[in-house]
């Protein structure tokens, strides 16, 4: 019951918002890919929140490391040189926070955004507050996974699947919208 809900597609992810917006009266939806990653940053412009050292994942997620790697042999070189106690999904929130209190942004699972993905979108994207591609054929999954090297659990790394995938390493985290002054 306290691990991170995995193997959801993008359109399950956006089905649990809308119906836990009809139940709840509130909205609830997806961040847009900005708004992950000012949120995992939580004031740091370090490539993880609590700094560049990739050693720094250890007390802060649960990444590809020494308690996984005996599984995939052909990838321990790739292993952070660290043990967590986890070789698949960790309960949520077994790892410091960041500095806005919020768990798991780095590592444990995958996490869906609202944005189309688009390998040039930031290059042309309004400064403030980019809202994404209006289409496209893959969407957009930040923050990396238990199977995730150091190097793809950086703040900024983004990876993308189609709507339709589903898969032991992805899940989602939703944003709900402050209620209206």
């Amino acid at each position: 019951d306290d691990h991170p809900v995995v193997n959801v597609t993008w359109n399950d992810a956006v089905a649990m918002a809308g119906w836990l917006s009809g139940r709840e009266g509130r909205r609830y939806r997806l961040p847009t890919e900005a708004e992950w990653e000012y949120a995992c940053r939580a004031g740091s412009r370090a490539r993880h929140h609590a700094g560049d050292d990739p050693r720094v994942l250890a007390r802060i997620a649960n990444v590809f490391d020494l308690d996984a790697a005996p599984l995939w042999p052909q990838w321990q070189a790739q292993a952070l040189p660290a043990r967590d106690g986890f070789a698949f999904t960790a309960p949520v929130g077994s790892f410091a926070p960041n500095a806005f209190g919020l768990h798991d942004m780095h590592g444990n699972v995958w996490e869906w955004v609202s944005d189309w993905y688009d390998e040039n979108y930031y290059a042309r994207s309004p400064q403030d507050d980019p809202q994404g591609p209006v289409a496209g054929s893959a969407r957009v999954r930040r923050g990396g996974s238990w199977h995730t090297w150091p190097f793809y659990a950086r703040a900024s790394f983004r990876n993308w699947n189609t709507p339709q995938t589903r898969y032991p390493l992805l899940g989602f985290r939703l944003v709900l919208e402050a209620a209206p002054q």
